[in-house]
């Protein structure tokens, strides 16, 4: 049997109901506060809707934007343009740093270059250096272009490139052709050399296959028909040791190898060994660098006497190396006017 009040459902049920009406009146309560923090907007016309007083500022300002406009830089009191979008560059007096110094007017910031070219070119004038930086990265230094009167920001735009060639230094063969045998006007000669890597080397003919004037040699091996055998000469020598002088016998021989066509040589019956390499004949080659618009570290090699270009793979070859020694070489060229130049290149250096 149970054990819970008589009237129990009864009682729950009221409790029920009153806690109903609570909440009724909870949500009521709630529905007003919403209303009074958020009052509806107030009733009428949409003519009289509360807008965004910039609406219309906003629409011609976006329209304005939009036209093509062209915005003159307007010059200051003294005819100087005024950048309309950054600021004028103030630079100080090195002896004054408290007093600031207008780039457009006054002695020049970077002497020799006039201030004015720093504005109209636009290079940048801020760094003490400022001559000697390269702004288009050309290879060109800006005091270099102002006084070419080329860009400073333009690297397709350069001086001269022969004033960024270097010689770095020398290849050369040595060679001598020593007298050998000689009969009735016939010669068999001997080749003695040493290539850039000092390794020697030598050719010769036999006394079986002697040559005569208007002959080529050698038939084969080192320097095969490079040369031609013109004949067999006397004349006097005078022997620096003992002062006496003598009648010698000299091989007379030319070059036909292209570069040194023409190019005649000597070679002395009986020279002492002591005197081959004061005597020697050379074939020399320029190891060359440009070190401007991109090709600083690429080394290519030029033989004297012949034609190049610069820079190296350029279609024309325009410049011809006319001399090469250990020290310096010489370098011939068509400047801008047309005119023939000439130019030594230190070893080591440039122009």
């Amino acid at each position: 049997m149970s054990k819970l009040p008589k009237n129990f459902e009864k009682t729950l049920l009221g409790v029920a109901g009153v806690a109903a009406v609570g909440f009724a009146a909870l949500g009521f309560m709630k529905s007003s506060g919403v209303a009074e923090d958020f009052p509806p907007p107030p009733a009428g016309s949409p003519k009289n809707d509360v807008g965004v007083p910039e609406a219309e500022a906003t629409a011609a300002a976006i329209s304005s934007l939009k036209l093509n406009r062209v915005l003159e830089p307007s010059p200051d009191a003294n005819g100087n343009p005024i950048d309309q979008f950054v600021g004028i560059r103030l630079f100080a007096d090195k002896n004054n740093p408290n007093e600031p110094v207008d780039i457009r007017g006054g002695d020049p910031v970077h002497p020799p270059i006039p201030n004015k070219w720093w504005i109209e070119t636009g290079a940048d004038p801020t760094y003490a250096n400022s001559p000697a930086r390269d702004d288009d990265k050309d290879g060109f230094s800006n005091l270099e272009e102002f006084e070419a009167k080329t860009s400073p920001t333009n690297a397709k735009s350069v001086p001269a490139l022969i004033n960024k060639l270097a010689y770095l230094k020398d290849e050369s063969v040595q060679w001598y052709v020593q007298f050998g045998f000689e009969s009735e006007g016939k010669w068999a000669p001997k080749l003695l050399g040493r290539d850039p890597a000092k390794k020697d080397f030598d050719n010769k003919i036999s006394a079986l296959e002697m040559i005569q004037p208007g002959d080529t040699f050698f038939k084969d091996g080192a320097m095969a028909g490079r040369f031609k055998f013109t004949g067999i000469i006397e004349k006097e020598v005078t022997s620096e040791r003992t002062k006496l002088t003598q009648m010698v016998r000299f091989a007379q021989y030319e070059d036909l190898k292209e570069n040194k066509k023409g190019e005649k040589y000597e070679s002395q019956y009986g020279l002492p060994n002591a005197q081959i390499d004061a005597s020697s004949y050379y074939d020399r080659t320029a190891v060359l660098e440009l070190q401007a618009i991109g090709y600083e570290g690429q080394e290519f090699k030029v033989e004297e006497r012949t034609a190049f270009a610069i820079p190296p793979d350029a279609p024309e070859k325009n410049y011809m190396l006319k001399k090469v020694t250990p020290e310096s070489i010489e370098v011939e060229y068509k400047d801008a006017s047309g005119a023939t130049q000439t130019q030594e290149i230190k070893k080591g250096g440039t122009p």
